[in-house]
C-alpha cells in the first residue's frame, strides 16, 4: 500500500438521512447544489471507479426523489484512504451535492483516477476497519 493509504481512513457522505449514514452525519438535503461543479463528472467517476472493499445485498432508493426510485445495490467503495457508498455518485450526478472539498483535492491530486489496489490491500483496509468493532 502507498503511504498516503496508509493514513486514517475517512469516510465520505455519511449523510444522516441514508439508512447506511450517520445519525450525527452531515444534511444530504443541505448538501443539494443548483447547479454541477467544475469537476462534478470526473468525481462522479472517480466515485463509481473505486475499489469494492464489501458488497451488500441490499438495494439502495433515492430518497431525494419523488418516486424514491431504486438507485443500486449498496456497496462500500475505496481509494485506500477514503471510503464511501456507492449510492454517493448518484447524489453527486442527479443532485450536484456538494463533498468535502478535502477530498475533492485528494482525488483532483489523482488526476480523478482512483488506484488500482490489491487483493492484499484491499483485506489490510478490511481489517483496519474491522479493528475494535465487535463483529
Amino acid at each position: 500500500m502507498s503511504q498516503e493509504s496508509q493514513g486514517a481512513a475517512r469516510f465520505l457522505g455519511e449523510f444522516r438521512e441514508l439508512p447506511h449514514g450517520r445519525a450525527d452525519g452531515p444534511s444530504l438535503r443541505a448538501a443539494v447544489g443548483d447547479r454541477a461543479g467544475p469537476d462534478e463528472l470526473a468525481i462522479v467517476r472517480y466515485l463509481r471507479n473505486g475499489a469494492v472493499l464489501a458488497v451488500s445485498g441490499s438495494g439502495v432508493h433515492d430518497i431525494l426523489g419523488a418516486d424514491h426510485g431504486w438507485i443500486c445495490s449498496l456497496c462500500l467503495h475505496t481509494d485506500g484512504l477514503w471510503f464511501w457508498y456507492s449510492d454517493l455518485a448518484h447524489y453527486v450526478e442527479r443532485y450536484h451535492v456538494v463533498l468535502d472539498e478535502e477530498f475533492v483535492e485528494h482525488a483532483r491530486r489523482r488526476n480523478f483516477t482512483p488506484p488500482q489496489l490489491s487483493e492484499a490491500d484491499l483485506i489490510g483496509l478490511s481489517e483496519t476497519l474491522l479493528d475494535g468493532e465487535d463483529v
